[in-house]
């Protein structure tokens, strides 16, 4: 039986960062990929974002007109659209290629992998014994027991970038991140848009008052919301499919995106003969994030429900350098990349024991010069003046939420001082950090002390 030091089981982003890492150190890797990979399938995530950047430039060409800017409606090729999806997938390819890793050293298996003992893995008809191993199979989209659904065909997060054409009518079930992404991007490139939502509200877990200004915005691009109803039936029609909701309601439309989370890939790995329990819904894995009851098992990723990047510090900490102690769990974070994209990080906005600091973003000088007049900074403050969490709604929001990333856990004091060039959207998240300072300016002790300093020669 071959021996591996590091067993990978999945090519996303976690699984590739901790091949890369191990293989620097000069560990053996043995990486298990059933599925395409870089360059051999579209990637879901770059077509999605490259799609969100054509309406992204559709609707500013659009609006345009608000800033003196002859415009118009703004026609779509859809060839052209498709072309540059495949152009952006292809840039991005070469860092997951097989080749790439072959390159590296890593013994790459193109087969279903599958645990045969606590410290072996079945592939290919053949076993491998290793030290330590990494399940990041990532997650599928949840298909639900909606009573029609096998007679019409639907899309998903995986295959809603290969449309040879615009839709007439997209409807999207599910107001969750990726729903909202989607339902703005198709109706900025001019289709008609309905998203359904079961809960009282789109984007749930968000601050209300931060949500509420994104459905604003959504429907000012056209998008439809139904929130508060659930789709029971669906039905195929000529033209597409008619869905029939709780209350009655008949929805027709030509596409159906689901869009209603993720489940994570477990299918076929049997646990019980590594020596564990079979998951019952997610993994169950520690802060260094080791599976609950394995000395040797790791997850990482989509597979439980995690950004694959932001793990790999911490496997590298806990799965190759062992390293004592739990490593600290990166902060809670919610992030729907629509325009403007809603950002949360940290704790929530109104936690216990906390102070809400606020500033808009129109009252700064960037939102007066570029016709901004909606948006909002949201700081919540512990009893130590340190910044707890933040939410925020704005144009270019994902950039910007670095900057409250970094300040999580510090004195709020060092936003409010942050130097920042003018005139930046992200004033308004030192001005919303000023306001800790203002009943303290206003305190008769202060005004008395700026009194005596005024009379200073």
């Amino acid at each position: 039986m071959p021996e591996t030091d590091i067993a990978v089981i999945g090519a996303g982003e976690a699984g590739r960062g901790l091949v890369a890492l191990a293989t620097a150190l000069g560990l053996r890797v043995t990486l298990f990929e059933r599925g395409p990979m870089g360059g051999e399938a579209p990637d879901p995530e770059i077509a999605q974002a490259a799609l969100r950047a054509c309406a992204a430039r559709a609707a500013a060409m659009r609006d345009a007109a608000r800033l003196g800017i002859g415009s118009g409606d703004a026609p779509v090729d859809w060839l052209a659209l498709r072309t540059h999806l495949a152009a952006a997938d292809a840039e991005a390819a070469p860092d997951s290629t097989q080749a790439r890793f072959e390159a590296m050293g890593v013994e790459v298996v193109r087969a279903a992998a599958r645990f045969t003992a606590p410290d072996a893995i079945g592939a290919a008809g053949r076993e491998w014994r290793f030290r330590s191993a990494l399940i990041a199979t990532g997650a599928s989209p949840v298909i639900p027991a909606l009573d029609g659904l096998e007679s019409i065909p639907y899309l998903t997060a995986e295959t809603i970038h290969g449309l040879e054409s615009s839709p007439e009518h997209l409807v999207v079930l599910g107001g969750g991140e990726f729903g909202l992404e989607m339902a703005q991007a198709h109706a900025r490139l001019g289709a008609r848009v309905t998203l359904i939502e079961e809960a009282v509200r789109i984007a749930a877990g968000a601050d209300p008052e931060l949500v509420e200004g994104l459905a604003r915005a959504l429907r000012r691009d056209g998008v439809i919301l139904l929130e508060g109803h659930s789709a029971v039936r669906v039905e195929r029609r000529p033209a597409g499919f008619s869905l029939l909701l709780a209350d009655g309601r008949r929805v027709e439309g030509s596409h159906l995106l689901l869009a209603l989370g993720r489940v994570p890939r477990l299918a076929g790995l049997d646990f019980t003969a590594a020596g564990l329990p079979a998951p019952v819904g997610s993994l169950a894995v520690d802060g260094g994030l080791r599976l609950a009851g394995s000395r040797r098992i790791w997850a990482a990723g989509g597979v439980i429900g995690r950004a694959g990047a932001a793990d790999v510090a911490v496997l590298a900490r806990s799965m190759l350098f062992r390293a004592p102690g739990r490593p600290d769990a990166p902060p809670p974070l919610l992030a729907v990349r629509t325009e403007p994209a809603l950002v949360q990080i940290g704790a929530p906005a109104g936690g216990d024991g906390t102070e809400i600091l606020r500033w808009p973003l129109a009252d700064t000088a960037r939102a007066a010069a570029e016709g901004i007049n909606e948006g909002l900074v949201k700081l919540s403050v512990d009893r130590k003046g340190r910044l707890a969490g933040a939410g925020l709604l704005a144009p270019g929001g994902l950039e910007m939420a670095g900057m409250l990333a970094l300040g999580l856990g510090r004195p709020v004091s060092e936003l409010a001082a942050a130097p920042l060039p003018h005139p930046s959207l992200s004033a308004a998240i030192a001005r919303a950090a000023l306001e800790q300072r203002a009943p303290m300016l206003a305190s008769p002790a202060i005004r008395w002390l700026a009194g005596i300093a005024k009379r200073l020669p």
